[in-house]
C-alpha cells in the first residue's frame, strides 16, 4: 500500500483533529526518526550532518533531528532553504529549540559542497569511521507536483547537493526526495537523489514507480506514534 498527498493530507488531519496527535508530536517522532537513520549512515560521531530544511513539515522533521542529533554529540549544520518566508507554529518553535541547542542555522545559498573534499582526506589519512558527511534533504515533500517546475532558488541549492553526492556524501530524503512527484512518481531534472528515503506511515505512491523510485535509494517507513493500520482506519 502507498499514500498520494491527498491521502497524506487526510491521515494528518485526521491524526490532530479526530484523535489529538497534535503535528508537534508527529513531527517529533519523525524526527527522531530521521535522526536514528543518520546515525545508521553517518557511522560515527566524526561525520558532520547538514540538514536542508524547507518551510513545511519536512523543514521542521529537519530542525527536529538536528536537535537530537546535536544533544547525541553529532556536528550538525542546518541550511535554511526558504530564509525569511513564513513558517507554521510547529515548524517555527522547532527551529527556536535548534537555535537553543546550539544548532547553526545558515542560508543554503552559502553551502559549498567542494569543502567536504577535504574530508574524504581526512577519512583516507587518518582512517577515521563513518563517512565525509552526511546532507538531509528536508526542502519539499510530498507538495511538490511535476507540472510545477523547481525554481531557479531551488535549482541552485539541489545542484549543490548533488554535487555533494558525487564527492562521496550519503543523502537521506525526508519522505520523499525533492523534486519527485508524490503521486507520479515523475521527476524534476533538479530532483534530488537519495541512497535513503525515510517515508512516513507509508511509502509514497511517487517513489515505488520509476523514475521516481530510482531517487528514492532504499526505503525504510519508520513509526511515527500512529498505529501500523492508520491509514486503513482513516482512508
Amino acid at each position: 500500500m502507498t499514500l498520494t498527498r491527498e491521502e497524506q493530507r487526510l491521515i494528518d488531519k485526521a491524526a490532530s483533529s479526530d484523535y489529538q496527535v497534535p503535528v508537534s508530536i508527529l513531527m517529533e517522532h519523525a524526527g527522531l526518526a530521521v535522526a536514528n537513520a543518520c546515525t545508521i549512515v553517518a557511522k560515527a560521531l566524526t561525520t558532520p550532518i547538514h540538514f536542508f530544511a524547507g518551510k513545511g513539515m519536512n523543514g521542521g522533521d529537519s530542525y527536529v533531528a538536528a536537535r537530537i542529533l546535536k544533544s547525541w554529540g553529532y556536528t550538525v549544520t542546518i541550511w535554511d532553504c526558504f530564509p525569511g518566508e513564513t513558517q507554521s507554529p510547529a515548524v517555527k518553535n522547532n527551529r527556536a529549540a535548534a537555535e537553543k541547542f546550539g544548532v547553526p542555522i545558515k542560508p543554503a545559498s552559502e553551502f559549498d559542497p567542494a569543502i567536504w573534499q577535504a574530508g574524504i582526506s581526512r577519512m583516507i589519512y587518518e582512517k577515521e569511521p563513518g563517512m565525509p558527511c552526511v546532507l538531509v534533504d528536508g526542502i519539499i515533500g510530498t507538495g511538490y507536483e511535476f507540472a510545477r517546475p523547481l525554481p531557479p532558488s531551488l535549482l541552485a541549492i539541489t545542484s549543490k547537493i548533488e554535487e555533494g553526492h558525487s564527492r562521496g556524501a550519503r543523502v537521506i530524503a525526508i519522505d520523499i526526495p525533492t523534486g519527485v512527484d508524490c503521486n507520479t512518481g515523475e521527476a524534476d531534472p533538479g530532483a534530488i537523489t537519495a541512497d535513503l528515503t525515510v517515508s512516513f506511515v507509508l511509502p509514497k505512491k511517487g517513489i515505488t514507480v520509476f523514475p521516481g523510485k530510482a531517487k528514492a535509494g532504499q526505503v525504510r517507513v519508520p513509526t511515527i506514534g500512529l498505529p501500523i493500520n492508520f491509514a486503513d482506519i482513516v482512508l
